[in-house]
């Protein structure tokens, strides 16, 4: 009985001692061509345990307890502040990305400014830029020729022009891969073919392929291992990828590509994985991506393809274009190494026209 109060009281006194603590968050930005920076510098427990949710129109942080922000004076968005929640209202832009750095611990924003908006945003001073993080290079500096890479896959620059992302508002340079399955889940089999060996395979080759090519590529899994839905969401989305391809077999005998559609509808298990609708302001292009991937397989592999739209929780949670590829059944087709590299091919050659 003794032993119970004592529990209770510790964990009572935890958490008043958890209510009452108060953190101090410092914040800075920096403004380079179309490219706001924003840094909020803390603690290691308080960047770890923070939680960022992001979209076009504003970014809310909700820290593990109270902090004190303390901020650059004329900040260029409307922030709002409440004990341990913090937000910022966004205004004309159309990219947002953030991630967590250390050494020392941090919460990075990048925001991309929509065409036109640029001139409307103070210059900072580079010397506003927190050390350790990087800041974006100004555009005369980001003329440098990009590595060879897939015809139309350029290296993106730092900072373009308002006209040159009217022309190519798409730039690869990170590919995440998610090969299906794995472990204990082997997916449809074909007399001694394995679809989770497969899916394996032709990531294993297409990651080589883009490499050579000058990009980056991240697998989900790199050998025969089970990993989790949530696994490979939390995998893929801290890459930061401007693409993602998921890789499966078809019960068919057709390649098949699927798209987030436009509504997720009531389905609750869509809405849990949804995180912010991520994937609403990249349908356009995850569709084009769609269509230029479909063409491909159609002029190298002479096979039709079915293009389609499913609530998938894999693609309404990438903050980026996104796709499910189903290649025909291996009970149909053997998987050999030639027909491997013709689904490369097929998949390198889409990706370069997507880009075009």
């Amino acid at each position: 009985m003794k032993k119970g109060i004592f529990i209770l009281f510790v964990i009572l006194f935890s958490t008043v001692v958890s209510a009452q603590k108060t953190g101090e968050v410092q914040m800075r930005y920096s403004v380079r061509g179309n490219t706001v920076r924003i840094v909020f510098e803390a603690s290691d427990d308080l960047i770890k345990n923070a939680n960022t949710i992001t979209s076009l129109s504003s970014v809310k942080i909700e820290f593990p307890y109270a902090v004190v922000i303390r901020k650059q004076q004329e900040f260029i968005f409307e922030t709002a502040q409440r004990d341990r929640f913090f937000g910022i209202s966004l205004k004309d832009v159309a990219d947002v990305k953030t991630y967590k750095l250390y050494s020392p611990a941090r919460i990075v924003i990048d925001l991309k400014t929509a065409a036109g908006a640029q001139k409307e945003l103070p210059a900072r001073p580079a010397a506003q830029t927190p050390p350790g993080v990087a800041t974006p290079p100004p555009a005369e500096v980001s003329k440098k020729a990009a590595p060879a890479g897939i015809q139309a896959l350029p290296q993106p620059s730092s900072a373009p022009s308002a006209s040159s992302q009217a022309e190519r508002p798409r730039k690869i340079r990170t590919v995440v891969i998610d090969p299906g399955h794995g472990g204990y889940e082997d997916g449809i089999v074909g007399g001694d073919m394995r679809e989770k060996d497969i899916d394996l395979a032709i990531a294993r080759d297409l990651s080589t392929a883009l490499a050579k090519k000058g990009l980056i590529v991240h697998l989900t899994r790199k050998a025969d291992q089970p990993v989790s839905l949530t696994e490979r969401i939390v995998f893929a989305s801290g890459k930061k990828p401007d693409l993602f391809l998921s890789l499966h077999a078809s019960s068919g005998d057709s390649f098949a590509i699927y798209t987030a559609p436009e509504d997720t509808g009531p389905d609750s298990t869509v809405k849990a994985y949804s995180i912010s609708g991520r994937q609403t302001r990249h349908l356009a292009r995850s569709r084009s991506l769609a269509k230029a991937l479909a063409a491909s397989f159609r002029n190298e592999l002479k096979t039709g393809t079915v293009l389609r739209q499913l609530p998938l929780p894999v693609l309404y949670s990438m903050d980026a274009p996104a796709v499910l590829i189903e290649y025909p059944s291996p009970a149909t087709v053997t998987y050999d190494q030639k027909m491997r590299e013709r689904v490369v091919r097929a998949l390198v050659a889409g990706m370069a026209a997507y880009d075009e």
